[in-house]
């Protein structure tokens, strides 16, 4: 159970002791009463086809098809990126801080296209690339009051394993509203957070956005400051900053339509149509 005194210490040092998400997430500690059993990333949905799943064992099995421009170039790091248009990718601007190319994942067959950053701010740690993908069914964000309970949220991307993972994964994660409601540029949410989830969303349960992932607590620096072992919490950057970011860069969003509520294999479904990896190679 989260207490409140538990989330009183872990805001004192948080503040001091905040990591960001890039190609490293973020890090934040969380005491033994603050954990969170985390939700295993979620099935592939029922529906899926065996033509689906042999392209899947194709795709792990072939090396991946990358474009020209990165020829000769390493691999430096592995972040996450939503598509809020059929052009526009947002991501961390830590994922692609000095890279000297960038490629963006397709999430299908193991390719990979071409990417380049148009806008991007440091200090809200938010960027966004030009990149030409097919079939993309952009992301919606939500523009009203959160109204939803502290676990009805999910985040969406590709979480380190030793390696990249090769399709983007959905673990649920829990929000106070208090937490939501205090209308800072980014708030505090409880669940399993790796390298490579930076740049990927948080969802609500009709599979809106509701905050861009940032960062994660720093387990050591925590653990040495209070003798906590807080391990499972992360930052999203609040929506209000994810628009003002946008407008500042005439960049367009969609807002979120009615939808019905969605369980985890129909989230994570959806979720497929914009979540991608962005890789930066040096």
């Amino acid at each position: 159970m989260h207490t409140l005194a538990a989330r009183l210490a872990l805001s004192i040092a948080a503040c001091a002791m905040l990591a960001a998400c890039a190609r490293e997430i973020p890090v934040i500690p969380t005491s033994s009463a603050l954990s969170v059993t985390p939700t295993a990333a979620a099935r592939p949905p029922a529906a899926q086809t065996q033509a689906d799943r042999d392209r899947q064992i194709l795709r792990a099995l072939a090396p991946p098809r990358l474009p020209p421009g990165v020829e000769g170039m390493r691999r430096f790091g592995v972040g996450s990126g939503v598509f809020i248009s059929n052009t526009h990718v947002l991501t961390n601007f830590h994922v692609v801080a000095g890279c000297r190319a960038l490629t963006v994942g397709n999430n299908t067959e193991g390719e990979e296209v071409a990417a380049a950053q148009l806008a991007g701010d440091s200090s809200l740690d938010l960027a966004v690339l030009s990149a030409e993908e097919p079939d993309i069914r952009p992301a919606q964000f939500l523009t009203g009051n959160f109204t939803q309970t502290q676990d009805d949220l999910a985040i969406v991307g590709y979480p380190e394993h030793g390696l990249p993972v090769l399709q983007a994964e959905l673990h649920r994660v829990a929000v106070f509203q208090d937490d939501l409601e205090k209308g800072g540029a980014r708030y505090n949410f409880f669940g399993n957070v790796r390298r490579g989830n930076s740049g990927g969303p948080l969802l609500d349960s009709r599979g809106a956005v509701v905050g861009i992932v940032t960062a994660k607590i720093d387990t050591v620096a925590v653990y040495r400051s209070t003798g906590e072992v807080v391990d499972d919490l992360g930052f999203a950057i609040a929506n209000r900053t994810v628009f003002g970011f946008l407008a500042a860069n005439s960049v367009p969003f969609e807002p979120a339509t009615a939808r019905a509520t969605l369980s985890s294999d129909e989230l994570l479904q959806l979720a497929h149509g914009f979540v991608r990896q962005v890789n930066c190679w040096k």
